[in-house]
């Protein structure tokens, strides 16, 4: 009878340890992911190889393909994806209206609305984009034009002037 109770008591303090432990790990990793997010550039454990823009009258879908450190990967795997969404939000933080409708551990892909403006004095379906910063700077960013054409720009941290015609 005395073994069967030292097995569950041994059982038992196994248990809290693993749980306790887990909770160590969780809450460093939280403390370490919140203290990177104090800069004004994305966070130090996200870094974005690429933005694709595809324009689409006055409206963009931008896909954000991007890396994770070890930590962070390990966040995601245990607590979702969805935490990433501070870092994407301050990437778009120059654009007034957009929305975040895609997070994965390596792209995000995000819908920017009225970003670029028709000229109603122009014949045609020409639209006018301003540019607009990004909160970091990209490895390379790719501008894909409602006709396919893409354009390729490297090290930047703002989308680009431009103008186009919608199909």
């Amino acid at each position: 009878m005395e073994i069967k109770s030292d097995r569950s008591l041994d059982r038992s303090r196994s248990k809290k340890i693993l749980l306790i432990t887990i909770g160590l790990l969780v809450s460093i990793i939280i403390i370490i992911l919140s203290s990177s997010t104090a800069s004004a550039e994305t966070p130090r454990y996200l870094h974005v190889n690429s933005i694709t823009m595809e324009l689409d009258g006055p409206d963009a879908t931008f896909t954000v393909d991007y890396e994770l450190d070890i930590v962070a990967k390990i966040y995601v795997l245990f607590l979702g994806s969805g935490n990433i969404e501070p870092a994407i939000n301050d990437i778009f933080y120059d654009f007034d209206n957009y929305k975040i409708v895609n997070v994965r551990d390596n792209y995000a892909v995000v819908i920017a609305n009225d970003i670029s403006y028709k000229d109603r004095d122009q014949i045609g379906n020409f639209y006018f984009h301003n540019a607009h910063d990004l909160g970091v700077r990209v490895d390379t960013f790719n501008l894909v034009f409602p006709t396919g054409i893409t354009r390729t720009f490297n090290d930047v941290s703002s989308t680009t002037n431009t103008f186009f015609e919608d199909k």
